[in-house]
């Protein structure tokens, strides 16, 4: 089976390098990493013990076209088996093994054991070291006692590190393009799934660190994005996505929403809003 890997960035280059760095180190090799460059220049980064591939992905509109940026990756990629992993996270040794055993044994979409880093990275650092400084997602702690685990709950597809085959992919249509930056997109993904019956599966033993960085709850830099996506994901499928974010901006009184309302007004911008 031949195995992609998957990743975009924007002004991330450390970032990308550590999970370059962690591919390089693994068990099972990807024979190919696609890098997608959103909206700056391709820069390859050294060389590696496996083809990569950069690619640039350019918007004017978009700053974070992740929808777009994610399907060019996949129709660029070669392999049959699609690794879709974020640019923040170091895939485990184990990870790509895990992948491909678990995607042998199961047909439909699955999804890696994330762990969260509690702290900026050293320079050189090492997997022990990773795995000391790093705590599970509260919502998301999969036991690694079952090598694959059914996951019925489709609000619980997690985008940073995922994998099904190529062939799968393309009969789901990848992701829905009406999305506009950040946000949904990959709500859309799993709903999609669903309505399709395509079952979601963990994989423990398929390790991933999410590395640290600053961060706002809610994302108020992608407010914009949020609003918008927020009303295409009701008008395609007559429900609200990512509501606890909807609740904080409606509190904060930079929209009026509520959850069983069919509109979304905005009464004025957040200063860290940009058009994204």
């Amino acid at each position: 089976m031949n195995i992609s890997v998957l990743t975009l960035t924007r002004g991330r280059t450390t970032h990308l390098r550590n999970l370059l760095q962690g591919l390089a180190r693994s068990t099972r090799l990807p024979d190919e990493c696609v890098v997608i460059h959103m909206n700056e220049p391709a820069s390859p980064l050294a060389d590696w013990p496996f083809a990569c591939h950069h690619y640039s992905y350019q918007h004017p509109d978009i700053g974070l076209p992740l929808a777009q940026a994610r399907n060019l990756a996949a129709k660029k990629a070669k392999g049959d088996l699609l690794i879709f992993l974020d640019v923040d996270c170091i895939p485990a040794k184990s990870m790509i093994a895990a992948y491909e055993s678990g995607t042998q044994q199961v047909q439909g979409i699955t999804m890696a054991n994330v762990r969260y880093l509690q702290k900026p990275l050293a320079t050189y650092w090492t997997e022990p070291a990773l795995m000391s400084q790093s705590r599970f997602h509260p919502q998301r702690q999969v036991s690694p006692i079952t090598p694959v685990v059914r996951e019925p709950n489709y609000g619980l597809f997690w985008s940073l590190s995922f994998a099904l085959r190529r062939s799968l992919f393309e009969r789901m249509d990848g992701f829905s393009d009406c999305y506009q930056g950040y946000g949904a997109e990959d709500t859309d993904f799993a709903w999609k799934a669903r309505v399709r019956r395509v079952p979601l599966y963990w994989v423990p033993d398929a390790f991933a660190f999410h590395q640290y960085h600053g961060s706002t709850v809610p994302p108020w830099q992608h407010f914009e994005s949020i609003v918008s996506n927020a009303r295409t994901f009701h008008q395609r499928w007559g429900e609200w996505p990512m509501t606890s974010w909807l609740t904080a901006f409606d509190r904060a009184g930079y929209i009026e929403w509520t959850a069983a309302g069919n509109q979304i007004k905005v009464m004025r911008l957040p200063e860290q809003a940009t058009a994204s």
